[in-house]
């Protein structure tokens, strides 16, 4: 039985260089690949009435091996938006890092994030819920663990709820893939 190991992979043409006119930063190979979601998960939905960010408890986590390897960030969290009597309810929702344990900070270069929202011209309430599509890069600069979190805040309604769980639904998951790209 024979066994291969090695910290980084190279091809044998060198790491792909790109132009990109959008800004950005080209990546190699996949180094390694961690998934989480909260399917048969008990918890109770995190939820915000506020206009802050507050933190979920909803996480993944994945240790680089290498300090200049990249993070590529595949999130599908599920979201609800709602309102009791008017006829606007919307928020936003982002993902936090911590690197070794120690405060959430934002990712880097780039904040990653998405809003989700709903009007309803009747105007006697509105409830409506979807799971939403993040993607993103992230450049920790570390090899201790990196744990990454979703945040949410209400930006109109009564509030914005993530992890809402409907017994026996799939689309109620959220999902948090994370990979690491040699750099």
């Amino acid at each position: 039985m024979s066994e291969l190991r090695t910290n980084r992979i190279v091809p044998k043409d060198g790491l792909a260089t790109v132009t990109q006119t959008l800004g950005g930063n080209a990546c190699g190979g996949i180094v390694q690949v961690r998934h989480s979601n909260t399917k048969g998960q008990s918890f109770a939905s995190a939820e915000s009435g506020t206009s802050t960010f507050i933190a979920t408890g909803i996480s993944g986590s994945i240790t680089p091996t290498r300090a200049d390897n990249k993070i590529l960030i595949i999130a599908n969290p599920s979201i609800m938006v709602y309102q009791n009597s008017g006829n606007q309810a919307n928020g936003s929702i982002k993902i936090m890092r911590s690197i070794g344990g120690a405060s959430d900070t934002e990712c880097s270069p780039i904040q990653i994030g998405s809003q989700y929202g709903a009007y309803d011209y009747g105007g006697t309430g509105i409830l409506t819920y979807c799971n939403v599509s993040m993607l993103g890069v992230d450049e920790p600069s570390t090899t201790s663990e990196v744990t990454y979190q979703f945040y949410v805040k209400r930006l109109a309604g009564n509030g914005i709820r993530l992890g809402y769980q409907l017994t026996g639904d799939i689309g109620s998951n959220t999902y948090l893939t994370l990979m690491e790209i040699a750099g």
